[in-house]
């Protein structure tokens, strides 16, 4: 069942699947950002396309990106303290790749999950002259 999602809400949605009885969460990460260049992108730098999301205590969760560009992206997922910006961002595990045209599912496990809000960066090594990039991160 797809889950609704809402890129109004810096929360997460939820959505429950009456077939499997099990609900989902989801919220929005970064919405249809067109990169046209090399730099590093976040909630900060593009905050019309990047959202820093409040995460709910859980023991995991999936990050789903689509790259819908011309080149391959670099996807680092951050974490912060607070949603004020008082404190800087810090990663969280390791940094992946996503292919031109491609999806990626990339899952956090609970010593990695343990964070108040969430967000992403992004660069590519080649700017893309079209297509942009999706991501939403999914609890259960």
């Amino acid at each position: 069942m797809p889950v609704s999602v809402s890129s109004t809400s810096i929360g997460l949605v939820s959505s429950t699947s009456t077939s499997t009885s099990s609900t989902e969460e989801t919220a929005v990460l970064v919405k249809n950002f067109p990169i046209t260049d090399t730099n590093t992108h976040t909630y900060r730098t593009d905050p019309s396309y990047f959202y820093l999301v409040s995460m709910p205590s859980v023991s995991a969760y999936a990050i789903w990106i689509y790259n819908s560009t011309n080149q391959m992206i670099n996807v680092q997922v951050i974490g912060n303290l607070t949603n004020d910006q008082t404190y800087p961002d810090y990663t969280i595990g390791s940094a992946y790749t996503v292919a031109s045209g491609g999806t990626n599912m990339y899952v956090l496990a609970e010593d990695t999950a343990l964070t108040p809000f969430v967000s992403l960066s992004i660069s590519a090594n080649t700017a893309p002259t079209s297509g942009a990039v999706y991501a939403v991160v999914i609890t259960e």
